[in-house]
């Protein structure tokens, strides 16, 4: 019974580590560090979490020490932090939340798989990489206009253009979309491109998006590598006011409104909103959420954010495990809402790795009202 004991203990510590280097991990990959650190530090992350049971050769005097708090962290701070997620409450800005799931592998199967980074990933089973999410939320944010009641807008981030999933995949998610009613804009959070030459795909396919008042974007952290002006010059030939870290004043709906775009911590500096007229309406696309706390600081009632892709594989009761971004999991999807800002995370469409377990692909649709308390 001891040694058993001994064992489950040994197995919570090693839980804890994970969390604790994995949290490590996180942090780094949400702040603006060069790529080949950040691929040289997760290898040597995942090394150390695998040589856990190496402490099993280490004196007690040197072991216990670390254990201990390990233990603590798998078999305590773990557990609570799972059932405050579990619990959390939906923000009341919430009126409704539907999806609608289209499985692209049966109409298409290896079509989908194509010729990029870690193609042979797309054949794991249990990949949900091509099992797209098209999910349509209702939300009251405050201080929305008058004129914006009843606004919709689709949100599509993370396409991570590089050959896999292959273009088929992509030409069948725009005509998805394209077969709906057009919404008032079309927002695009960043992240299109992880080859120069997949730069070419950026206006054939995102040109076919169209709105009934306007087409904005923004770009991602893996843009910043692929000749960021490119893509920008790519977005604007296919229609798309390129937001850049700046804003600027739209009128939609009959309502003037800033639009805001936040590309950082990536491309800096960060947008500067002093200018900006006070009392109109703030729409911010900022590609990760990280950037909430700036939102709010700066007033801005509806931010819409990527980069995080849910964390990509999701497990169950504990959700997402590695999310890039420097809070950890805790804006890994879904909405949030701190006093009058209100933040819209979705969970992109592809990645550099084609790899979904627990979490497809999504794109959103999002409507917004105006309640009667206003």
């Amino acid at each position: 019974m001891g040694d058993l004991l001994t064992a489950g203990l040994f197995l919570v510590a090693w839980v804890g580590h994970a969390c604790v280097w994995v949290s490590v991990l996180s942090n780094l990959y949400g702040r603006p560090l060069p790529k080949r650190f950040l691929t040289r530090w997760r290898a040597f992350t995942g090394l150390v979490i695998l040589a856990f049971p190496l402490l099993l050769l280490a004196p007690d005097d040197l072991a216990r020490p670390y254990l201990w708090p390990c233990a603590a962290v798998g078999g305590v701070v773990l557990p609570l932090v799972t059932l405050v997620r579990l619990f959390r409450a939906t923000p009341a800005v919430v009126v409704s939340e539907s999806t609608r799931t289209l499985d692209l592998w049966r109409e298409l199967g290896r079509k989908l798989i194509g010729d990029g980074h870690y193609a042979a990933a797309g054949r794991l089973p249990g990949n949900g990489a091509f099992r797209v999410d098209f999910t349509d939320l209702v939300l009251a944010p405050p201080g929305l206009p008058a004129g914006w009641d009843g606004l919709t807008m689709l949100v599509v981030s993370d396409l991570h253009f590089h050959g896999s999933p292959a273009r088929p995949f992509f030409d069948r998610v725009v005509d998805e979309l394209a077969g709906l009613p057009a919404p008032d804009l079309v927002c695009l959070v960043g992240d299109y491109v992880d080859t120069d030459t997949h730069r070419e795909w950026i206006r054939p396919l995102l040109g076919r998006l169209t709105a009934t008042g306007a087409k904005l974007a923004i770009l991602g952290n893996h843009d910043q590598r692929h000749d960021p002006d490119s893509v920008r010059a790519e977005l604007e030939a296919a229609g798309y006011v390129v937001l850049g870290n700046g804003w600027r004043e739209l009128t939609v709906r009959g309502e003037a409104v800033v639009a805001v775009g936040h590309e950082g911590p990536w491309f800096r500096p960060a947008p500067d909103l002093s200018a900006a007229p006070p009392d109109r309406y703030r729409l911010c696309l900022s590609h990760t959420p990280d950037n909430f706390y700036w939102g709010v600081a700066n007033q801005v009632g509806l931010m819409l954010c990527g980069h995080v892709h849910g964390g990509a594989i999701r497990v169950p009761l504990v959700g997402s495990i590695f999310v890039p971004s420097k809070y950890g999991r805790r804006f890994d999807q879904g909405v949030f809402q701190r006093g009058g800002t209100v933040m819209v995370v979705g969970r992109g469409l592809s990645g550099k790795e084609p790899i979904r377990f627990g979490c497809n692909p999504q794109v959103l649709r999002v409507t917004l009202v105006r309640r009667d308390d206003g």
